[in-house]
C-alpha cells in the first residue's frame, strides 16, 4: 500500500515551459568571476585566463542564459574599463563593496564564456552611476553592426562581428536602501519607459528585462507604476528573492525552508494578477513574462560582503537541495508567467560551485539545476497530488503544513516521454508513491535519478565533494507503478510512454 499517489494528466496542457528559467548569475565580484572563474596565472586557466575546471562544471549546468556583471556590484559598474587589451585595463574600485577589482573579465570575455557553455548572454545595465547615454553606447558596442563609433571600437578590439547580447536587464535592487542610485517607485518606472524605448529604438531584437521587487510591502507600489508607465517595451518584470537560513539552529532551519516554495508559488499568482489587471486596463494581448533573476537558499551567518572573506568550504546542506528542487518545480508548473530565472550565483557567493585555488566542489544545490536541466520537457502538464502533510514554520515563525510531497510533470512534444520531478519534504519518513498516467502505456524501464543523503544536514565539502550526488537506476514501473522517495530527497523519473497526443510547437 502507498503513502502517495501522483496522477499525471498528459493530454492537458499547462504551457511551454522556457529553457530559460535554468539559467545563472555570473557577478563581476571578488571570488565570482574576478578569482574563480577568470585567474590568469592558475595553472588550470586556458589562454584567455579561465579556469576550465570551472568552465567544465558551469557547462555541464547547461544554463541556457547568464546574467553579468551584477547584482550591486553591477549598479556602479563602468563598461567601458572593461574593453579593450585585458593587459591595458586598470583595477577599479567597486562601489558598492568598497575594495578594487579587477578588470580583466570584462564584455567580451563575459560573451565568450557564455558562448563556452552553449548560454545566451545576459547584461546587466547600470542605472546607480549610469546613464541612457552609456546603457545604449554598451549596447552599440556589443550589437551594431554600423559604421559607428561605438561599433567601430568593437572591431578594433579584434570583434569585426557583433556579440548580438539579446537580454539587456535595466537596473538591480533599486527600490533597496543599499543600493548606489536607489530611486523612487516613479522615478524607476520612467527611467524603465525610456530606456526600455531606446534600448528596443536602437536594437528592435533585444529583450529588455525591468527591475520589479517581490517584498509584500512593495510588490503594489513599485510594480503597478511600472508596469503602467514602460509595459510597451518591457518584455520582462525582474524580481528576486532568497530563503534565508540559520545553520546554527538545532534544525538547520528545516521547518521554515520547507514552506517557502508554496508561498513563494501563492506570491506568483498574485503578481501575474497585477500583470493581467495593466493588460485588462490597456486592452492589450501583450504580457510581460515574470523574471526571477536572482533566487536561491542563503546563510545568514556568512559574511561574504566583507573584502577580507575568500572561500572556505561549502555552505549548502540536502533540505537547501530540496528546496531548490521544489522551487524548479515552481517554475515548471508556473510557466506560463514565468519566462526566465538566474540561479544566484554561480560561483562560491551563495553559489552552486564551491572554488579554492585547489578544488571546485558541486554544492549540493548544484545537482537539483543539473538534474531539472538535463531530465525535464518543453511541455508542463498538471500533476494532481494525494498524500500527507508535514508540519512546518512560516516565514513570520507561525506554525503550518504543507504537502510532503512537491510534483512537478513535464513531457515532450511527441508524447514519447514523460518526467515526473518529485520532492519528499518529510525529513525523516521515506514515502511509497504509486504512479498514475492514464491514456499513457509505458514502453520500457523508467529511468530514476535520485538525489538524497544520510541527512537533511549532509554536504559536499572540500573533504568529502561527492558525499551528495545523483544516483541513477532502472525500474519497471510497468509491471509495478510505485517508487520509494527517501526521506528529504528530489527524485526525477523519466518514463518512455505512448498513447498521448502529440503537442503542435507553438512560440
Amino acid at each position: 500500500m502507498s503513502d502517495a499517489r501522483v496522477q499525471v494528466d498528459l493530454d492537458r496542457v499547462i504551457g511551454r515551459v522556457r529553457p530559460e528559467i535554468y539559467g545563472q548569475f555570473l557577478s563581476r565580484r571578488r571570488w565570482v568571476a574576478d578569482g574563480a572563474l577568470y585567474q590568469p596565472g592558475h595553472p588550470d586557466a586556458d589562454d584567455n585566463g579561465l579556469r576550465a575546471n570551472v568552465v567544465d562544471a558551469v557547462r555541464e549546468l547547461a544554463p541556457p542564459v547568464v546574467r553579468w556583471p551584477g547584482g550591486c556590484t553591477g549598479t556602479s559598474y563602468e563598461w567601458t574599463y572593461g574593453v579593450g587589451p585585458a593587459e591595458q585595463r586598470s583595477r577599479t574600485m567597486d562601489w558598492h563593496f568598497g575594495y578594487d577589482v579587477d578588470n580583466g573579465f570584462g564584455t567580451a570575455e563575459f560573451v565568450r564564456f557564455c558562448r563556452a557553455v552553449g548560454a545566451e548572454p545576459q547584461i546587466n545595465l547600470t542605472t546607480g552611476t549610469g546613464t541612457m547615454r552609456e546603457a545604449l553606447a554598451w549596447l552599440e558596442y556589443a550589437n551594431a553592426r554600423t559604421d559607428s563609433h561605438w561599433a567601430n571600437l568593437r572591431r578594433s578590439h579584434g570583434y569585426p562581428e557583433p556579440f548580438d547580447v539579446r537580454y539587456w536587464q535595466i537596473g538591480n535592487e533599486d527600490w533597496g536602501e543599499w543600493e548606489i542610485g536607489r530611486v523612487t517607485a516613479e522615478e524607476n518606472a520612467r527611467r524603465c519607459r525610456e530606456w526600455a524605448r531606446a534600448l528596443h529604438k536602437l536594437d528592435p531584437r533585444v529583450a529588455v528585462l525591468a527591475v520589479g521587487a517581490w517584498r509584500p510591502d512593495l510588490a503594489v507600489d513599485w510594480n503597478l507604476p511600472l508596469l503602467r508607465e514602460a509595459w510597451d517595451d518591457l518584455d520582462y518584470l525582474t524580481v528576486h528573492t532568497y530563503w534565508r537560513f540559520d545553520p546554527t539552529q538545532p534544525d538547520g532551519d528545516y521547518d521554515r525552508l520547507i514552506a517557502v516554495t508554496d508561498a513563494e508559488e501563492d506570491a506568483i499568482r498574485a503578481l501575474r494578477g497585477l500583470i493581467d489587471l495593466v493588460a485588462r486596463e490597456r486592452r492589450s494581448a501583450h504580457r510581460p513574462m515574470l523574471a526571477f533573476t536572482e533566487w536561491n537558499c542563503a546563510d545568514i551567518t556568512r559574511k561574504e560582503m566583507s573584502p577580507r572573506w575568500r572561500p572556505s568550504d561549502s555552505q549548502y546542506r540536502m533540505v537547501d537541495a530540496a528546496v531548490v528542487a521544489a522551487f524548479l518545480n515552481v517554475l515548471q508548473r508556473q510557466c506560463d508567467t514565468v519566462g526566465l530565472a538566474n540561479f544566484a550565483q554561480t560561483i562560491n557567493v551563495v553559489g552552486a560551485l564551491l572554488v579554492t585555488d585547489d578544488a571546485v566542489v558541486r554544492e549540493t544545490v548544484y545537482w537539483p539545476l543539473w538534474m531539472h536541466r538535463h531530465h525535464s520537457g518543453p511541455v508542463a502538464v498538471p500533476a494532481v497530488v494525494s498524500g500527507p502533510r508535514v508540519s512546518a514554520q512560516a516565514w513570520n515563525g507561525d506554525p503550518v503544513s504543507v504537502p510532503a510531497l512537491d510534483v512537478s510533470a513535464t513531457r515532450d512534444d511527441s508524447g514519447h516521454t514523460v518526467w515526473i520531478s518529485m520532492v519528499n519534504r518529510d525529513r525523516e519518513q521515506d514515502l511509497t508513491v504509486e504512479l498514475a498516467t492514464p491514456g499513457a502505456r509505458s514502453t520500457g524501464p523508467a529511468r530514476v535519478i535520485t538525489l538524497s543523503g544520510d541527512s537533511p544536514l549532509s554536504a559536499n565539502t572540500l573533504a568529502e565533494p561527492d558525499a551528495v550526488a545523483p544516483v541513477t537506476r532502472e525500474s519497471d514501473l510497468a509491471a509495478s507503478p510505485v517508487v520509494t522517495l527517501p526521506a528529504c530527497s528530489h527524485t526525477i523519473i523519466q518514463l518512455p510512454i505512448t498513447g498521448v497526443a502529440e503537442v503542435r510547437r507553438a512560440g
